[in-house]
């Protein structure tokens, strides 16, 4: 769900509809009456009061009570849901004031501006066109004030009475990321009055590139009916949808009538498992093998691990390919037997400090990469016979936050579900994660964290980690903020270029520049997020080796993601 708007920002819509809707062409007209000369119409102005009195008036009591009876019944199943105050409630004052569409302001704008060339040019045709549409824009404000007091409580009526039926639901509601998903309303016995339509609208969440949007008949009382929209974008999470605002729109496109805020459903989208390439540092001269290293098998011998050369071994084992390419004799040390199982715990650092994640625009491929590197690298160790266990901060499935740990024993599916419900967060650092790690248990680390870790000791054997460094996860750098969005084409293009299809409110200059200033926001938050890593992430690899551990350096690519060692650590062991 969006957030709620700010108190400030309700009240500003509210003073905009009401004055804009009943006084704007009062207001313009009297401003024009003090430059034009307008005495040829000035016998008129009794005629203009008792029409206003007569039209007028009535439209703006009809809209008065309309929006009241609307705010008391949703206030009223507001406060039945714990959600109640000031904001709250100008939140829905705006939502049922705003009864005008874009399409609705553009003709009242027409009508103000024939209106001031008919003053001008004392052109009494332009006057009339002037009149002829305010008048079919205050008809339909009137007729949809009116009807908006008795819609929107007769349709909740009828939900309640179960006559009404509005169900959301994604198929499937589970799925693979990358794979495609689909969204669907079913529709029974919904009310459409005569000259209007019925309009399903609701905005995803920016990762999925889709909006849902539809619009039906008055045929969908009589009969069942689904509406579908493809789910343009599936990357890894678990999405809460909705609910969907539900209008009425008449036919004109002049007005429209909040009906209701429902239809809620989730899209749940697993992790891949993905190829693991681990390419090894040199070894220490620690004769325990790193947790992460495979094992080698050659043609005819038994499995293989290495370390560094020392003073008295037997030089019939140095590995001469590997010691060219280390720059050090590195020794073969065959393995009799299979290694003793390992107790394993694989951590996901999920922690993004508070101060940067207003600005993690674009992160969530990055935390993905991560999830992906975690439940792959324990399929690996779990097939070599290592003991593991998965740690990682998640959403319960409710919006709140806990750690979870599950066994490697567990089925391969519940890790992907744990993997979906992963989160950046500012609650629990990695030290909370492994506090009930015990004594004989390695530990392995997945992380692209911005700031280095706590300096509280690992409890286990050895510590390891798998590094993400946030400016190579960050990408190479934006365009200008033009070049990305105009693109090629320039600045004319985009201004004449209709992204939505013909009709839509979406065209309109006002939705475009509203998505113009969207769009800066995020841009201008990458920007920030590149310089907090320009100026304070960068070190945290050094920082990392520094501790002694043994540090991976994370290289995700579109089918297979690389493992690439930095440091052995001090112990040789690694997370």
């Amino acid at each position: 769900m969006r957030p709620p708007p700010h108190p400030i920002v309700s009240l500003a819509k509210i003073a905009f509809h009401l004055v804009g809707t009943m006084l704007l062409p009062i207001i313009v007209g009297f401003i024009a009456a003090l430059f034009l000369e307008v005495s040829e119409v000035a016998d008129t102005a009794p005629a203009l009061l008792m029409f206003a009195g007569v039209y007028l008036f009535p439209i703006l009591v009809l809209q008065v009570i309309g929006i009241v009876r609307k705010v008391r019944l949703e206030n009223r199943e507001r406060r039945d849901l714990g959600t109640r105050g000031a904001a709250s409630w100008l939140e829905v004052f705006a939502k049922h004031v705003s009864v005008v569409t874009p399409r609705g302001w553009g003709l009242l704008g027409a009508g103000v501006v024939f209106l001031v060339v008919a003053l001008a040019v004392k052109w009494g045709d332009v006057g009339t066109v002037a009149v002829l549409a305010l008048l079919l824009f205050y008809g339909a404000v009137g007729i949809t004030s009116f009807l908006s007091a008795f819609l929107v409580r007769g349709f909740r009526r009828e939900v309640e009475r179960q006559k009404v039926f509005v169900r959301r639901e994604m198929s499937p509601a589970v799925i693979i990321s990358g794979e495609p998903g689909e969204e669907r309303f079913h529709l029974s016995g919904v009310p459409v009055p005569p000259g209007y339509c019925l309009l399903i609208d609701d905005r995803l969440p920016d990762v999925l590139a889709t909006e849902t949007r539809h619009v039906l008949g008055a045929g969908i009382r009589s009969t069942e009916t689904t509406v579908s929209g493809r789910i343009r974008r599936t990357p890894r999470g678990l999405y809460r949808l909705g609910p969907a605002s539900i209008w009425y729109q008449d036919l004109l496109g002049l007005t429209h009538i909040s009906v209701a805020s429902v239809a809620t459903c989730e899209l749940k989208v697993l992790p891949r498992f993905r190829g693991l390439d681990i390419i090894e540092p040199p070894r220490s001269k620690h004769r325990t093998p790193d947790v992460v290293v495979r094992p080698h098998r050659f043609p005819t011998e038994d499995f293989f691990r290495f370390r560094e050369y020392a003073r008295g071994d037997d030089t019939r084992r140095i590995h001469w390919k590997l010691s060219v390419r280390a720059g050090r004799l590195q020794l073969r040390l065959p393995e009799s037997r299979e290694m003793s199982v390992r107790n394993v715990v694989l951590a996901l650092d999920s922690f993004l400090p508070a101060r940067d994640s207003l600005d993690a625009v674009g992160l969530g491929d990055v935390l993905d990469r991560l999830v992906e590197t975690w439940i792959s690298l324990a399929a690996e160790l779990v097939d070599r016979g290592e003991s593991v266990t998965l740690v990682a901060a998640a959403d319960d499935g409710k919006g709140n936050l806990r750690i979870e740990q599950l066994s490697g024993r567990a089925n391969r599916a519940r890790w992907q579900d744990l993997g979906a419900r992963v989160r950046w967060q500012a609650q629990i650092d990695l030290p909370a994660l492994l506090a009930d790690v015990g004594k004989d248990t390695d530990g392995v680390a997945v992380s692209a964290r911005f700031d280095a870790p706590p300096p509280e000791p690992f409890p286990g054997q050895s510590l390891a980690w798998i590094y993400h460094p946030p400016e190579d996860a960050l990408g190479p750098p934006e365009p200008s903020f033009w070049k990305t969005v105009v693109g090629k084409r320039g600045l004319l293009s985009w201004l004449l270029r209709l992204p939505h299809p013909v009709g839509s409110d979406e065209n309109t200059l006002r939705a475009r520049f509203r998505d113009l200033r969207r769009d800066n926001d995020a841009y201008n938050a990458r920007l920030r997020l590149r310089m907090r890593v320009r100026h304070g992430a960068q070190s945290v690899l050094s920082a990392l080796v520094a501790r002694g551990d043994a540090v991976y350096k994370l290289q995700p690519g579109p089918m297979r993601h690389r493992i690439v060692g930095v440091s052995a650590g001090r112990t040789g062991g690694g997370l």
